[in-house]
């Protein structure tokens, strides 16, 4: 299966590239998250790693909206970030001292996210997370099928006539 990466630096593209030099079916574009130069439904699965906590909440929703646009029917998204608020009750206080130690004026809205229920609202299905010390991935599928289509359709129009918070 062929891969494409995008990244926003065109110096981390670059250098990508050199370590991806042996892997014929790998392409990288220097490119915008929240406009992913891609058709429609052009991709069986979309990955995100450590972004989303550097994101301003509106930007994460039209991030969000654009890897449900990009995504296949049937298709899979996986996240991977640091953990949030709950996911490890012995580091919440942790979590909130972060990024106070560090420059990260996403990172307190980040944790306190709820990212299942923003792409439920992009018709995109929960499946299941998992934590890795600091870290966890979130695993969601794009419906396929007629049901799924017309579940789009009504998300869709849904966000139409209300605004996301």
């Amino acid at each position: 299966m062929p891969a494409l990466g995008l990244d926003l630096s065109e110096a981390y593209v670059k250098e990508a590239k050199r370590h991806l030099q042996r892997w014929s079916r790998t392409d990288l574009m220097v490119g915008n998250a929240e406009s992913i130069p891609l058709p429609d439904e052009s991709q069986d699965a979309v990955t995100s790693i450590f972004m989303f906590h550097e994101l301003p909440p509106k930007v994460r929703r039209i991030v969000l909206s654009e890897f449900a646009r990009v995504l296949k029917p049937g298709g899979r998204l996986v996240l991977v970030d640091s953990l949030q608020h709950g996911d490890e009750p012995d580091y919440d206080g942790l979590l909130e001292l972060f990024p106070q130690s560090f420059h990260e004026p996403y990172y307190l809205s980040y944790i306190k996210e709820d990212f299942a229920a923003l792409c439920q609202h992009r018709g995109l299905t929960y499946i299941r997370n998992a934590r890795a010390f600091v870290s966890k991935v979130i695993v969601f599928d794009k419906p396929a099928g007629p049901a799924a289509t017309a579940t789009r359709a009504a998300t869709a129009f849904a966000s139409e006539i209300t605004s996301d918070a």
